[in-house]
């Protein structure tokens, strides 16, 4: 992608692919996918064919580089693509860590033939956006890991075929704590392992946000995500250029919002004129197609330096903070701009709109954003 926003023959070939698919398959079943409130598996499968094998290839065989990536994650925004196979998408990074070579290539063939979906769980109910302080003990014995704790707020608990989870395999001094976590992958069927619902806001299937308690589940060794003791550098690497993507999504998801509500300003009249005629219909969709306009070059400027291997920190939780608070600002002036129209349960607005208020809360607050960017300009010693 170039500095004027114009994509290569490859990158226009493969968003063009995407956003083909998603409108033959995605916009008119939607409706019927609510109405079941059931992931669509065939979605999955679909998806794993046409992209998702780029997510885990190297570079050099197929694989996708980050800023084309961020291209199918706009998307899939823009097209509402369940937020299950989005994220399935970007947990698969961490499934050629796993650390047994059997156990490995069978999660990746899995997940290549569409028939795995991915959830993290990294948060408990006593410790959310510290992600170094979770309780959930995993212990070894006998060529396993013994697993016991809870984990809040997981991306579908109950659509999950496997859970990634965050687990202390070391007691270490507070001072030291992100030193003793580690990552494992979890099957959702094992015993001892009870995923349960908590419907959020704009909830659409069933089960997918929730927690999942974890009550002696054993687990070979080879389950191990990386090295023991290495999970929350791999973790905090996983979610950096997460941030980014769900920005994405969201950009796209009020990208389309903001293309709803210019249609409709064209059209309905007030007064005896178009509403687009109005400043204050007009000059508010104005400003706010120019935050995302920013925010969505500023991601993929964050991209572009993650496939550089340049520190892009404070540029990732730039996009997530602003770029999600931007989201959803347009979202809701959007909803505004039809009105009565948008604030009903018929309406693809009224949908966005609770959508779009979850990304300022999944993947680390706009205040968390805000305090890694503020260690980053002025040094942790000098910063909150």
């Amino acid at each position: 992608m170039n500095l004027d926003g114009t994509l290569s023959d490859e990158e226009s070939i493969i968003k063009e692919s995407l956003e083909e698919y998603c409108r033959k398959n995605v916009v008119p079943a939607y409706e019927g996918w609510i109405r079941e409130r059931k992931f669509p598996r065939k979605l999955l499968k679909d998806l794993s064919q046409l992209i998702f094998g780029a997510t885990v290839l190297p570079k050099g065989e197929g694989g996708l580089n980050e800023v084309t990536l961020g291209l199918l994650s706009e998307t899939m925004g823009r097209y509402e693509v369940p937020v299950s196979a989005f994220l399935t998408m970007h947990f698969a990074k961490m499934l050629p860590l796993i650390s047994d070579e059997n156990t490995r290539k069978s999660y990746l063939d899995r997940y290549l033939s569409g028939e795995l979906v991915l959830c993290g769980a990294f948060t408990e109910p006593g410790f959310g956006s510290d992600s170094a302080s979770i309780t959930t003990s995993a212990v070894p014995e006998n060529k396993e890991f013994v697993i016991n704790g809870e984990k809040a707020f997981v991306s579908s608990p109950g659509i999950a075929d496997a859970h990634i989870i965050s687990v202390r395999t070391s007691n270490v001094p507070d001072e030291k704590k992100h030193k003793g976590i580690s990552l494992m992958i979890v099957e959702g069927g094992e015993q001892g392992v009870e995923p349960y619902e908590d419907e959020n806001m704009a909830s659409l299937f069933q089960g997918d946000f929730g927690r999942v308690r974890l009550n002696n589940v054993r687990i070979p060794s080879g389950n191990l995500i990386g090295g023991e003791n290495e999970g929350f550098a791999i973790l905090m690497n996983i979610l950096g250029i997460q941030r980014v993507h769900v920005g994405l999504y969201a950009i796209g998801l009020a990208m389309g919002a903001l293309e709803e509500a210019i249609e409709y300003a064209r059209t309905r009249k007030v007064f005896g004129d178009y509403i687009s005629k109005y400043e204050a219909i007009s000059f508010r969709i104005a400003e706010d197609w120019s935050k995302l306009q920013s925010a969505r070059m500023m991601a993929f400027k964050a991209l572009a330096m993650s496939d550089s291997g340049i520190d892009n920190g404070a540029e990732s939780s730039a996009v997530k903070g602003f770029g999600c608070e931007a989201s959803f600002e347009a979202v809701s002036h959007a909803l505004q701009t039809l009105g009565a129209a948008g604030y009903v349960k018929t309406s693809a607005l009224e949908r966005k709109f609770r959508a779009s208020r979850g990304f300022l809360i999944g993947d680390g607050t706009p205040e968390v954003q805000k305090l890694i960017i503020a260690r980053k300009l002025f040094g942790k010693n000098f910063a909150p």
